[in-house]
């Protein structure tokens, strides 16, 4: 592809982008959301979490495994256990990564 092709693209790209994210800002800027909407919304953060957590958990090679000898599944469970015993998230982010350094030496 050639450099004016690929600013071009990238252009119009960016371009498409911006309107299809002004559209919703512009639809709802003025706006307060129905309240099912506004409960539904809330949930939009920890579901995007989840998912690329868990395809970064269990998705190896474009498939799906499960593997118990795995370190990553592991220590996600124990940052899992911290985050909910301690509340805290620099205790979770550490116990995440001590955890998945010793089970990556051990497994």
């Amino acid at each position: 592809m050639s450099t004016p092709a690929l600013i071009g693209l990238l252009l119009a790209v960016g371009i498409v982008t911006y309107l299809y994210r002004y559209s919703m800002i512009g639809l709802f800027a003025s706006r307060s959301l129905p309240g099912w909407l506004h409960a539904l919304c809330r949930h939009i953060a920890p579901a995007s979490f989840a998912a690329l957590t868990a395809s970064a958990l269990f998705v190896h090679g474009g498939e799906v495994s499960i593997a118990l000898d795995a370190p990553k599944p592991w220590a996600a469970l124990i940052a899992a256990l911290v985050a909910w015993r301690t509340r805290s998230v620099l205790a979770t982010i550490g116990a995440g990564m001590a955890a998945l350094y010793l089970f990556k030496f051990l497994l």
